[in-house]
């Protein structure tokens, strides 16, 4: 065999190798990469009423509920959990009492555990030991705040360490994370007031921080309730304005 043949059996077996790999790479089967771990998302005091956001229905938000006042973050189990699966009415409440009576109904969902016999106690304290395994705790449900218009009113930004309030026909939200619109010097100084006929007639009058709606157009009531529902999805609920 002379050095040209030589050589053209050596390229060959080189392009012979490096096409075996490339269709290795492309077509032999691969193992699945590791799943991602889940990070649970702390929630702190959390009341009932910000807690029903956590249904599911929204994917930005992770999935949760509560079991005798402990909220558990349950996003890994959203087969069982998620809008749609079999235990999907469970997300975003208190069942504490459903789980004792093994009820998959709304009306159960509570912390109420009046009445209930001795084996469905224990039923709940099982049930409880699977969630404490499988979920991590991520805060707990307390009562919703109840603020007269002169206690909201120290929620508007001038006390550094207190966090900024406002309301909303009656509905407090914080909206610390948006004190550059609501806070003292923000567009919308609405921090520590009634904000509701404001928002309906897109203004910024003193005399409007006020939750009357007396002359407003029904084109300004549609206007507040889609200002409601945008500012109740963004910022958390945490009470409610009682009058004095």
């Amino acid at each position: 065999m002379d050095a040209a043949t030589t050589i053209l059996w050596v390229v060959a077996g080189v392009l012979g190798y490096v096409l075996l790999s490339a269709l290795r790479v492309l077509f032999w089967p691969r193992a699945p990469p590791p799943p991602l771990e889940y990070k649970a998302h702390q929630v702190g005091d959390i009341p009932l009423i910000e807690l029903s956001k956590h249904d599911g229905r929204d994917p930005l938000r992770p999935l949760l509920l509560a079991v005798r006042g402990r909220v558990f973050d349950v996003t890994p189990g959203r087969s069982f959990y998620g809008p749609g699966a079999g235990y999907g009415l469970f997300a975003g409440k208190e069942i504490a009492r459903a789980l004792a009576k093994v009820a998959v109904d709304e009306k159960e969902c509570t912390d109420d555990l009046e009445g209930l016999t001795k084996g469905e106690l224990e039923t709940l304290a099982d049930w409880e030991r699977t969630f404490d395994s499988k979920y991590e705790v991520v805060g707990r449900v307390v009562p919703p705040l109840r603020l007269t218009p002169k206690q909201l009113a120290e929620y508007d930004g001038s006390q550094p360490d207190k966090p900024l309030y406002l309301s909303i026909c009656g509905t407090v939200l914080d909206v610390t994370a948006g004190s550059g619109f609501y806070g003292p010097d923000g567009a919308y100084p609405f921090a520590g007031r009634e904000c509701a006929r404001a928002l309906a007639k897109f203004s910024t009058e003193v005399a409007d921080l006020t939750d009357d709606l007396t002359g407003c157009s029904l084109a300004e009531q549609d206007s507040l309730r889609d200002w409601q529902g945008r500012l109740c999805s963004k910022y958390r609920i945490v009470g409610e304005v009682v009058k004095q």
